[in-house]
């Protein structure tokens, strides 16, 4: 394959994004492509040059870029207005149809991201239970808040339970709220709960752990000891959601967890994320000033806006 040709136009982009941009870029991927135009499985860069994208925005452009269909219909409805601060008839319908899909989703809270949607996720547990500690995995990833950011790629592996920041500016007290076992290890998660069951709100687990596996009973393992000791379970399903089935891993798993998050696939390659949440653990979501979750005494425990 002959070398890639770039112009002059996209050079000069790339020292602008170097002058602009921390690493001249957004964080992501080579920075000496500058990507102008997508169409399906394929991208283009401003010299005109062609890849394969692989990527695809990191996952949510499952129907490829600028899919005629999706084009149309963001068309329309952009030429009506984009924001309102108030309910409109598509996020209601987009809210049905996750609640006709996947097995926990009684209740469903929109956000701009999955991030965001597993620190909403983690902070209704704590709320809920009005308990502070929270049990991850170690490589999992939930997001880039201060909870989220913890012993997803420790340079000391297996000291658990203490967690590991994975960046820099996370104040020392969350370490003390987060506890991390080893992904597939029921045993030390057991053991986990048992010593620090009147401290935890919830677990919270990417069903599928980047690329590894739940073990035959894990998933179900979890979904019985946080039951057992009156916990909240929550699955991450930013990547997993509407990819693993209609339903997500939970449905290929045959296992429902109290809260799910979702990203990426139901945004398509736009900024969206939904918390989705049982019965038990919503309690009620009443609608006014800020859309605001209550607990059964009528207590806000998580705003949104």
């Amino acid at each position: 394959m002959p070398a890639q040709q770039h112009s002059e136009a996209e050079r000069e982009l790339v020292e602008t994004a170097r002058g602009v941009l921390p690493g001249g870029g957004f964080g992501n991927v080579s920075h000496e492509v500058i990507v102008a135009e997508g169409r399906g499985g394929h991208v283009w860069d401003v010299s005109g040059n062609e890849y394969v994208d692989y990527l695809l925005g990191s996952g949510p452009m499952i129907v490829g870029h600028a899919h005629p269909e999706v084009v149309e219909v963001v068309q329309q409805v952009a030429a009506k207005g984009t924001t309102f601060f108030a309910n409109n008839p598509w996020g209601i319908r987009l809210a049905a149809e996750i609640v006709d899909a996947v097995a926990c989703a009684e209740k469903v809270r929109f956000v701009s991201s999955g991030s965001e949607a597993d620190a909403y996720a983690m902070r209704l547990a704590r709320a809920y239970k009005k308990r502070d500690k929270i049990l991850k995995f170690e490589g999992g990833y939930h997001g880039m808040s201060d909870y989220g950011l913890m012993s997803l790629a420790p340079k000391r592996v297996g000291n658990f339970p203490q967690p590991i920041p994975d960046s820099a500016g996370i104040p020392r007290s969350v370490r003390d709220e987060v506890l991390v076992a080893p992904f597939n290890d029921l045993d030390t998660v057991t053991s986990l709960v048992r010593e620090h069951k009147d401290e935890l709100a919830g677990i919270i687990v990417e069903p599928f752990q980047r690329l590894i596996p739940p073990k035959p009973g894990f998933l179900e393992g979890l979904r019985k000891l946080t039951e057992q000791n009156g916990l909240l379970l929550i699955f991450d399903e930013v990547v997993t959601g509407f990819r693993f089935a209609y339903g997500g891993a939970q449905q290929y798993y045959g296992v429902t967890p109290d809260i799910c998050t979702l990203g990426k696939a139901i945004g398509g390659g736009f900024p969206l994320g939904a918390c989705l949440v049982t019965e038990k653990a919503a309690r009620g979501m009443v609608v006014g000033a800020n859309e605001r979750l209550v607990d059964p005494a009528g207590r806000v425990v998580l705003r949104t806006s």
